[in-house]
């Protein structure tokens, strides 16, 4: 990366940023989820049999909740590429619950004329009670 364009990167993205993106999603969302990766734990799809679980109703697959982190990242640093991503999932979300995801920068480095991003990774329900936490590093080109 030439000085130019690292002053321009650094001038664009600090440590401290956020990016955030609010989110529902519906039956149809985990469906069409479920369908593409041929996941169909009944604790999704069957109404009964989620009654029955911990959770006593459907609740959305928490891939398909952690996806929002590479939407952020995808949206707010084109053409960034994911190094890795940890997850944990602290609390179900259900159908037609409103989320918050949120992704903010911890660390910045440069590393052989790459930028290399720490950032933490949330998704927060409305009251306030996080469900998905983690830490994700990607790479900037």
């Amino acid at each position: 990366m030439k000085l130019r364009q690292i002053q321009y990167f650094f001038s664009q993205y600090q440590v401290g940023q956020l990016f955030k993106l609010e989110r529902i999603f519906t039956l149809d969302d985990v469906k069409n989820y479920a369908n593409l990766i041929q996941d169909f734990n009944p604790i999704h799809l069957d109404e009964q049999v989620a009654s029955q679980s911990i959770f006593k109703q459907r609740v959305v697959h928490g891939m398909l909740s952690a996806s929002l982190f590479s939407t952020l990242v995808g949206t707010n640093f084109p053409g960034a590429i994911y190094l890795e991503q940890s997850i944990f999932f602290k609390a179900p979300i259900f159908f037609e619950e409103q989320i918050l995801a949120q992704v903010a920068i911890q660390d910045i480095k440069l590393k052989k004329g790459r930028s290399i991003l720490k950032l933490n990774t949330t998704i927060t329900k409305m009251d306030q009670k996080i469900a998905v936490t983690g830490e994700a590093t990607i790479l900037i080109n």
